[in-house]
């Protein structure tokens, strides 16, 4: 008589544990506003700046000058944008600890990594869907905004669309870090200090001190925008090697989360 087994498939439990991610996150009406608001940073932006350099045009300040403009330009802002995915992963995370959402969670699965790797996949595609729709937008309107006016502006729709996809990957990758980070502290203050800090004090702090201003380069957000920027670099990273120095950084969180979900109870 064969006996069935009692082993629980690890697709299926993941798959089950990825639609519970997305419905419990998309359903928050903060988690939506908080998607508003980063489109809003970086489609917003690139409206504004585009109007921007219109007004070049027919400034006495400016007269005589060439005024010209870049597809990277519009999507600068991405880098705004991080901080409130940042704040969106940290909140989906603290909040079902301050719940207690994540026993029950925990509790429905035969493991604790589906649900780590489930938060961590969403996150990190709410954050692609994030900058790419949102540069898409910020590129698009450029384009229908200097069309035809004074400013000097040729993007080339392939280089457009890899820029978009970039800016998906960077605030993915965001995403997933300040989801580690998180789910390793489980304290709304005391996470969003720490992925704030790394995001944006750390950087500034050291590229502003002599001696360690290179160091600055391998922090998260200023290794990362070599891929959708072109700010200057001391340590002259590759665009994709920056971004592969972010990913570290994200891979180091979620490991780091990961053995705590595991040491402790939830």
């Amino acid at each position: 008589m064969n006996r069935r087994s009692t082993a629980t498939p690890i697709r299926p439990v993941l798959v089950g544990a990825l639609a519970s991610e997305a419905v419990k996150l998309w359903t928050l009406r903060s988690n939506q506003v908080l998607s508003a608001v980063a489109l809003l940073v970086i489609s917003g932006t690139g409206v504004l700046l585009s109007f921007s350099l219109l007004s070049r045009t027919t400034d006495a300040r400016f007269a005589g000058r060439t005024v010209t403009a870049e597809p990277m330009q519009f999507v600068d802002s991405v880098l705004w944008a991080q901080v409130v995915v940042a704040v969106l992963a940290v909140l989906a995370v603290t909040g079902e600890y301050t719940s207690g959402q994540a026993r029950l969670s925990l509790l429905a699965l035969p493991t604790r990594s589906p649900w780590l790797a489930a938060k961590a996949l969403v996150l990190a595609a709410l954050g692609f869907l994030i900058g790419v729709i949102g540069a898409a937008i910020s590129l698009g309107l450029s384009v229908l905004i200097l069309t035809g006016s004074e400013v000097v502006y040729e993007p080339v729709l392939g280089e457009s669309v890899s820029l978009a996809l970039r800016s998906g990957a960077y605030l993915a990758a965001v995403a997933v870090l300040a989801m580690g980070v998180a789910s390793a502290l489980r304290h709304v203050v005391a996470a969003l200090t720490a992925v704030l800090g790394l995001l944006v004090v750390a950087p500034l702090l050291l590229s502003s001190m002599p001696g360690v201003r290179e160091a600055a380069d391998y922090t998260p957000t200023y290794a990362g925008r070599r891929l959708i920027s072109e700010f200057p670099s001391a340590a002259q990273l590759e665009p994709w090697a920056g971004f592969g120095v972010l990913v570290a950084w994200a891979a180091v969180a979620l490991v780091i989360a990961l053995v705590a979900l595991r040491a402790r109870d939830a």
